[in-house]
């Protein structure tokens, strides 16, 4: 059977492995990146910079790759983006070779920004095409699953082999598999599902948002945007960008390693306690009667972890707040994204996605410079904290969200029995 001819199923499952293989590249940085800045002189500001140049990159090229994956499918944007990645990865190793390795590491991060972009939001968007409303949650965890599992697997991958050899055999090792990621995509993944995807659109972002503006979905729309570009200040921003000087001021250790190793290894137990969750949130997605009512209490649990983390000064504590942390971050951003399935047109679902991704990266964007800038300032402690205030906040969003949810549904149900149509 032929990529073109595989099932819904299979198709889902060969992108989530291509998005798995993303994630390791992805996650090989994190625990090098700032301790090897710090050891080179580099200063806090640029290292935040360095770190947030990949998602300042995707901000310019999100909405781009959404309008690609509508054209084209997902085999070609998924195969260009990870093949960008790895040679993103690669400019890290010649940093270390050839000098300047501040404006070598900027290079390859941005170089690496335009690839996660191709990946992410092509993955993203080529599973909602893969998807119904009755099995959108557990699809969407699929992928979502194979990209945080890929991220642990990155994160130990770097942490570990920087310490145990170096730090340019770990560049190389992440810029290797990367490279197998992308041969996998070109070979594998289908470039379409069925005629789903739309062809010319060429409307630009401000008036693409002018016309969601207009629709009576937009409330649900403009949730799930925010509530993207809260988890990725936090989480995949602040937190991951900051874990390894919590571990280095608070003399943290496992195992006997050192800063870089442990930092590692806490950001796998994120990322894979995040893992785990899916599982069960993708299937309750499709079960429960509106999506939104699952983020309000993982908006709480999540706020609880900051808390736990911003107090913790004991290896078992700061490991507990990071698996609060961890569990509950994907039960916010899978209903929305499920949900956006939902009230999205399917000749729409990449620009829909790459929307979404773009107020995401606004987030992740800010939160390494603005982390490590307030760590270094005013301490980690009352950053943690401040983020568990700004989490918590969240919670008349997830509320009001429901309310729109419920609206929703209740309208699209009485098109359907009136004969109007609907989606």
């Amino acid at each position: 059977m032929s990529a073109e001819q595989v099932s819904a199923g299979a198709a889902t499952r060969r992108v989530a492995l291509v998005t798995f293989i993303g994630g390791l590249g992805g996650g090989l940085v994190f625990p090098i990146l700032p301790a090897l800045g710090l050891q080179l002189g580099i200063s806090s500001f640029v290292i935040g910079l360095i770190l947030s140049a990949n998602r300042l990159t995707r901000l310019a090229c999100d909405a781009a790759a959404g309008r690609l994956v509508d054209r084209f499918g997902g085999k070609g944007p998924l195969a260009w983006g990870l093949g960008l990645e790895a040679l993103g990865i690669m400019a890290y190793s010649a940093g270390l070779h050839l000098g300047h390795v501040a404006w070598w590491l900027l290079g390859g991060r941005i170089v690496f920004g335009v690839g996660s972009a191709l990946l992410i939001v092509g993955a993203q968007a080529a599973v909602l095409g893969f998807s119904t409303h009755g099995d959108r949650g557990r699809r969407t965890a699929t992928v979502r699953i194979a990209l945080s599992m890929g991220m642990p697997g990155g994160l130990v991958l770097g942490g570990v082999i920087a310490d145990l050899v170096s730090d340019d055999a770990a560049f190389w090792a992440g810029a290797g598999l990367t490279l197998i990621g992308a041969a996998i995509a070109w070979r594998y993944v289908p470039s379409a599902r069925g005629g789903g995807y739309a062809h010319g659109a060429r409307a630009g972002l401000v008036q693409r948002l002018r016309a969601l503006v207009r629709l009576p979905e937009f409330p649900v729309l403009a949730a799930a945007w925010s509530f993207n570009a809260l988890i990725f200040l936090c989480v995949q921003g602040v937190l991951l960008a900051t874990l390894v000087v919590l571990v280095h001021e608070r003399a943290l250790a496992l195992f006997g390693m050192g800063d870089q190793g442990t930092a590692g290894l806490m950001m796998a137990a994120l990322m894979a306690s995040s893992s785990v969750m899916a599982f069960g949130i993708g299937r309750a997605i499709d079960r429960v009667a509106h999506r939104a009512t699952l983020v309000l209490p993982a908006l709480a649990m999540l706020a609880a972890g900051f808390v736990v983390l911003g107090l913790a000064h004991t290896l078992a504590v700061t490991l507990a707040g990071t698996l609060l942390v961890g569990i509950s971050f994907n039960a916010v951003t899978l209903p929305m994204l499920a949900l956006l399935g939902d009230v999205t047109d399917p000749d729409q679902y990449g620009r829909a996605v790459g929307i979404y991704q773009v107020f995401g990266d606004i987030g992740g964007s800010l939160g390494p410079i603005a982390g490590l800038e307030a760590g270094v300032r005013w301490g980690l402690t009352p950053t943690y904290l401040a983020l568990a205030v700004l989490i918590a906040a969240g919670c008349a969003m997830a509320v009001a969200v429901r309310r729109a949810e419920g609206r929703f549904a209740a309208g699209t149900a009485h098109m359907r029995e009136s004969g109007l149509g609907g989606r």
